[in-house]
């Protein structure tokens, strides 16, 4: 983490609960690895060990989890659907960052499957083990979009699921909340991040606008909040730890809501290149979203004609909520964030 304990205001809560063995799913990965990081330098109030559910398709092990986040963990291998190793996972736990989940797929049914019942078992299976805290990692994709670029999403506006995806994760929340048990449950929606470590799908963007040119949907005025992984980690940790978070749903972003074409030009920025853009009438995202639609129905999915089908959305969110309960403070800006990651992906030789 950077700016040490300025980045981490979980330090400075008042009475902040014991956090005592914490399970992360979803590791390695862009959150959990950050998030493990901090936890190695700075841990929080009580923290006593780390478990980590691993996919079986990934090959780290303990000791390659230690060399890459600084974080002496304990490795169990299974994923969502595995009862038995989640059982295991769970077994003596305090605390669970549940950021295991699908984004892409080949049918649109494994959305379901993963982010909905995957969660549901999980949960499930920790309320029965005497887990106390339980951290979803949820999507901004929960609450839709907005009417307009000046009217910000908050956590009091109803759900507006657009697609699989988005319902999947809504449906992971509510199965959550359904849940008759003492176990506090608290969702994060953080925006998309951004920042490292970068993951491939965004190193094939930075290429993209280094070397090619850059689809812009009706100009790239629309409203897009992102976050710096940073601030994604902060609002974890307060989760964590804070006495008021049990029961509450937190959007989580920078407090600057940027636009589409702004967040290009950020890229190309910290990549010292001039964007270049294919320009597309803002009806061209229209057509591929009615697509799309159709598509689903049939269960296919088509990657590229479902994010042009996003691309003319207002999303832009409000995280007053989260800055008012919890203590949330983003700190950094578009340009920090965009130039750490180039930096890190080119030390890497991915540029």
């Amino acid at each position: 983490m950077e700016n040490g304990a300025n980045a981490l205001p979980d330090l400075l809560v008042t009475r902040p609960r014991r956090v005592g063995t914490l399970l992360l799913t979803g590791a390695p990965g862009w959150l959990t690895d950050r998030l493990a990081a901090s936890l190695a330098e700075r841990p929080p109030a009580g923290l006593t060990r780390v478990r980590c559910l691993v996919h079986p398709s990934h090959a780290v092990d303990a000791d390659g989890y230690r060399r890459a986040t600084g974080l002496d963990v304990e490795i169990v291998r299974g994923d969502l659907g595995d009862a038995g190793a989640l059982r295991v996972a769970v077994e003596g736990v305090d605390s669970i960052v549940h950021a295991a989940g699908i984004i892409h797929v080949r049918r649109f049914g494994d959305y379901y499957d993963v982010n909905t019942e995957g969660t549901r078992r999980l949960a499930q299976l920790a309320s029965q083990s005497g887990v106390s805290r339980f951290v979803y990692i949820s999507t901004n994709a929960a609450g839709g979009r907005s009417t307009s670029a000046e009217r910000l999403i908050t956590e009091d506006d109803p759900p507006m699921t657009l697609n699989h995806y988005s319902r999947s994760k809504w449906l992971g929340e509510e199965a959550l909340r359904a849940l008759s048990t003492s176990m506090e449950r608290v969702v994060l929606r953080p925006s998309m991040f951004y920042g490292p470590p970068v993951p491939p799908r965004h190193v094939e963007v930075f290429r993209r606008v280094m070397h090619g040119r850059m689809p812009l949907v009706g100009g790239g005025k629309q409203a897009r909040s992102a976050t710096h992984i940073d601030h994604l980690v902060q609002a974890t940790r307060l989760a964590l730890v804070h006495p008021e978070a049990p029961g509450r749903t937190y959007y989580v972003a920078d407090r600057e809501v940027y636009t589409t074409r702004g967040i290009v030009e950020g890229m190309a920025r910290a990549l010292g290149v001039e964007p270049r853009w294919i320009p597309l009438p803002g009806a061209v995202a229209s057509l591929a979203f009615v697509a799309d639609t159709q598509l689903s129905r049939l269960g296919v999915y088509w990657q590229t004609l479902h994010l042009v089908g996003e691309s003319n959305w207002h999303v832009g969110l409000a995280v007053d909520r989260a800055e008012r309960e919890l203590g949330y403070s983003p700190l950094y800006g578009l340009d920090h964030g965009m130039h750490a990651a180039v930096a890190w992906c080119r030390e890497r030789a991915l540029l």
